[in-house]
């Protein structure tokens, strides 16, 4: 495995490098309207719900954008082919956060009835599980060409913690459905909700998982 990161100093990838940072921020903003469109939606706020909703699906589409973007620049620029596989699955694996957020919304938009007070209450907590985890990869991501590989691993880490503690939630939650009044369509939509959520989390797992085998495959060859 190559250093993919010793170009980061090169003019092009550079840029390559500072727009796939841009991409990361448009997919945080994605889940942070999620957590909006969550709030609202615990709060029985039905416009609100539709108007953050509305926002993660528009965000979702610009990180779209600016992922194709990316990957034309990969393929079409000077980067080395063994570079170029990693950094698109690198900007891919981001991607689909943004992806998860963005069909846990349209599972909200299905609701129809009332929130129960302790599913709206777990939800909230999951939902903001979620950013944090987000959060805790997009630090990780920031402190690649900045920070040694031992704090880069150890940012890493903390983003396998947060996906464990929403492991926990998720299976909390799921008993909440199951132990509920909800009709058989009120328990479907649940149901998915949740595990759109969940695989927001183990999406930032897969990709600071990603990040950790690169930090140290780089380590192996300076």
């Amino acid at each position: 495995m190559r250093n993919i990161f010793e170009w980061i100093g090169r003019k092009e990838e550079k840029y390559i490098f500072e727009h796939s940072q841009e991409h990361f921020d448009k997919v945080l903003q994605t889940v942070k309207e999620l957590e909006k469109a969550v709030g609202a939606f615990v709060s029985d706020d039905a416009a609100n719900v539709k108007n953050f909703i509305h926002n993660v699906a528009g965000l979702e589409h610009k990180a779209d954008i600016i992922r194709r973007e990316l990957i034309i620049d990969m393929a079409s620029g000077t980067i080395l082919p063994e570079d170029r596989g990693d950094l698109m699955n690198f900007v891919t694996r981001v991607d689909s956060v943004a992806d998860w957020a963005h069909t846990a919304g349209r599972f909200l938009a299905l609701w129809d009835g009332a929130v129960p007070e302790n599913f709206g209450k777990e939800l909230k907590i999951f939902v903001e599980t979620s950013v944090e985890a987000v959060e805790k990869l997009k630090k990780a991501v920031d402190a690649v060409g900045k920070e040694s590989e031992e704090k880069i691993l150890e940012l890493c880490t903390a983003v396998e913690s947060v996906e464990e503690t929403a492991d926990d939630q998720h299976r909390d939650i799921l008993k909440i459905i199951l132990q509920s009044n909800l009709s058989i369509s009120q328990v479907i939509v649940a149901h998915d909700l949740v595990e759109a959520i969940e695989n927001i989390s183990d999406a930032c797992e897969i990709v600071a998982d990603s990040l950790r085998i690169l930090t140290v495959e780089i380590s192996t060859v300076r």
